[in-house]
């Protein structure tokens, strides 16, 4: 039985359901109908646990599971495994992190053989058609082995024949698994043709609430501020600015130099190309492994950060960790990230000595404060209803971050890795500078020396480098997209 006086849909107080009350048979199937805000989402989100009545109680004779309209399955991983996430609850953590096996698997399989998706349990769920989508979440959700099941619209978006079949699988489903179906539909000559019993909702007025009659509200336009108070605000903006550069070239005490700087440039640029003795003279062999060490100190400083990152972010991600650990993780990747690439390279030199280990540990201490960062926002971008829907279906909190929110953030988490590799690449041809190893150990020397033609021909293999290096991460992410 249902009794729901007040409750709470879409983040706001409204009085649905008022004086209602519900007996559903074992067995068989109710169609819910009536006109928007009339209460037919609330319903069943009280049935499922997902909304909680002010007044009145709910009794629940068995396990729930929910059909979404919007479906709610995670697009980056195959049918198969949002169809495995059904049965995650009886797997266990371990099982549903490291394989659920060959039983439970064969299970799933056998419901996507029986929705005709056999031929696409391999795909991914965002290169799937609606319909095919659709009946992904029929799967998983039969998956739980479900004594009741809800489905909120499963018909809205559908052509009269896709419709129709739609329920006949669903009525064919639970007659043939014992199932009590509770459905929400828009059509009234649909649930006549399907289900055993029609409820019929009607919204209930409330004060304050806009007449039916009355339409959309109108939306208010303040008006724009006259011309000549726009351009004030940008004259004054715009001296502001200027006010604020003459001020700081003044306290820099920058000043213009002498008229020979142009020749000076012109002698320095010369200077960096080599001349035919020069460029035969040059040790490429060096300077090949020296760029070679830079690469491999960006990819093991980035390695190292992603392995501190991941579980970092996870710790610092409001959608999956509690205040008292996320606020003092913030707080401390703010001071990681307080601290320039080169003075982390200063510090590792003093601790570790010259070399190329003093680099690759200043990268990664670098790219952590960054890259977690990155991903904690990646993993809070995800769409909160997709942890939701694994939730009612049996999913522990750690099982709804490994198969709900971190796959669903692979992308973006893929990017920002690529990114931080580039980026270090970039940073560690400097870090020779201060003795940490790589190219820039050779930009040193050539510097101190005088040997700005050598200064020239790595500049240039820089150039080079991170042309390819790019082009190469452009590829990387076009892959995995």
């Amino acid at each position: 039985m249902v009794e729901v006086g007040e409750a709470r849909a879409g983040g706001a107080r409204v009085r649905v359901l008022e004086g209602f009350s519900l007996d559903v048979a074992p067995g068989s199937h109710v169609a819910i109908v009536g006109p928007s805000g009339s209460g037919k989402t609330t319903l069943l989100r009280v049935l499922a646990g997902d909304s909680t009545a002010q007044r009145g109680e709910v009794r629940i004779d068995g396990r729930v599971a929910t059909i979404h309209q919007d479906f709610r399955l995670v697009g980056s991983s195959t049918a198969m495994a949002n169809v495995l996430h059904g049965a995650a609850g009886r797997a266990g953590l371990w099982r549903s992190l490291f394989g659920y096996g060959a039983a439970l698997r064969a299970e799933a399989r056998s419901w996507l053989e029986r929705l005709g998706l056999a031929a696409r349990e391999r795909v991914r769920v965002e290169r799937l058609s609606g319909g095919e989508q659709q009946r992904v979440a029929i799967a998983r959700a039969l998956m739980s082995q479900p004594d009741i099941l809800l489905a909120d619209e499963p018909v809205a978006s559908l052509d009269p024949a896709s419709a129709h079949a739609l329920l006949q699988l669903l009525d064919e489903l639970r007659r043939r698994h014992g199932l009590t179906l509770v459905t929400v539909l828009h059509d009234r000559a649909l649930a006549q043709q399907y289900a055993d019993r029609i409820v019929s909702l009607t919204p209930v007025a409330s004060s304050g609430a806009t007449p039916a009659n009355e339409g959309f509200a109108r939306a208010s336009v303040a008006a724009a501020p006259p011309t000549w108070k726009r351009w004030l605000g940008n004259g004054l903006a715009t001296a502001a600015v200027a006010l604020g550069c003459v001020m700081a070239v003044r306290l820099l005490e920058l000043s213009w130099p002498d008229s020979g700087v142009f020749a000076n440039i012109r002698r320095f640029t010369a200077a960096l190309v080599p001349s035919a003795t020069q460029w035969a003279a040059l040790d490429f062999a060096v300077l090949g492994k020296a760029l070679f060490d830079t690469l491999l100190m960006a990819w093991l400083g980035t390695i190292a950060a992603v392995f501190v990152s991941l579980p970092m972010a996870a710790g610092a991600a409001g959608n999956v960790a509690p205040s008292w650990l996320r606020v003092p993780l913030r707080a401390l990747l703010n001071a990681i990230r307080a601290v320039p690439s080169l003075l982390w390279a200063l510090l590792a030199v003093g601790a570790f000595g010259l070399g190329a280990l003093p680099g690759v540990v200043a990268l990664a201490a670098y790219s952590i404060g960054y890259l977690t960062k990155f991903y904690y926002e990646a993993l809070e971008s995800v769409d909160a209803k997709v942890p939701r829907a694994l939730r009612s279906l049996g999913l522990s909190r750690t099982q709804q971050f490994f198969a709900g929110i971190a796959p669903a953030s692979r992308l973006p988490l893929l990017s920002a890795t690529v990114f931080m590799l580039e980026y270090n690449f970039r940073t560690a041809t400097v870090l020779g500078i201060v003795g940490a190893g790589g190219i820039g150990y050779e930009l040193k020397l050539a510097v101190d020396w005088g040997n700005w033609h050598v200064v020239g021909v790595i500049l240039a293999i820089l150039v080079i480098a991170v042309i390819v290096f790019d082009a190469l991460a452009a590829r990387l992410r076009a892959r995995f997209s």
